[in-house]
């Protein structure tokens, strides 16, 4: 029992996170320059753009100008980047992946970028689970239909990571959940077009397109 528990001690360390990754916030666009600000359109990642753990590729995002586009980019989100959300009623996360890689994170989200030492995967299972959520949810501040949460203080929030090796196993089990749910979430979306079709056919016939 004791070897037991000596390897688990091994296998962990506790460190803040912004010793393992790096914390910032997004460029701050406003709803109304989303559709008349001038300068070269970027894919921009808002707090709607965040379903189940996913982010939306960037050909779903809105698009916003920006005169400076190098600029822009030192707030485009990266593989295995995990993000939350700064601002709004619900707390999400996000871990972004080839679809959504260089898009433009907003103001309202937070992005936290691993380490070389961290895999992304595993920092989002450990940010995302219901065992640390409530850790980020006291930091949250404001009235009850608008919270915020602050770079800084998320940063300073010490998380407890596994080995590397069971990081790598933890994310890969992550990215295949999450395959694995929008595969089914297609699948019954093609189902039920296929019974609506089936429906209308049997309710309307030749009819329906008339």
């Amino acid at each position: 029992m004791k070897d037991r528990k000596k390897t688990v001690s091994l296998c962990r360390s506790s460190a803040r996170l912004l010793d393992v990754a790096e914390v910032f916030a997004g460029v701050g666009v406003s709803r109304e320059e989303k559709v008349v600000r001038s300068g070269k359109r970027l894919p921009v990642i808002g707090v709607r753009d965040f379903q189940d753990g996913a982010v939306a590729a960037r050909e779903a995002l809105d698009t916003v100008g920006f005169s400076s586009p190098a600029k822009a980019a030192t707030y485009a989100v990266q593989v295995d980047d995990v993000l939350v959300t700064g601002r709004g009623t619900l707390l999400k996360f996000g871990l972004v992946g080839d679809e959504t890689a260089g898009a433009i994170a907003s103001a309202n989200i937070i992005v936290v970028r691993p380490g070389p030492d961290v895999a992304g995967g595993a920092l989002f299972a450990i940010l995302s689970s219901d065992v640390f959520r409530p850790k980020i949810e006291v930091l949250r501040r404001g009235a009850t239909t608008l919270l915020s949460l602050s770079p800084k203080d998320l940063a300073k929030l010490e998380i407890n990571l596994p080995s590397r090796n069971e990081q790598e196993r933890i994310a890969a089990l992550v990215k295949n959940a999450q395959i694995a749910y929008r595969t089914a979430l297609e699948a019954a979306e093609i189902r039920r077009s296929l019974a609506r079709r089936l429906i209308d056919a049997r309710l309307f016939g030749d009819n329906q397109n008339n």
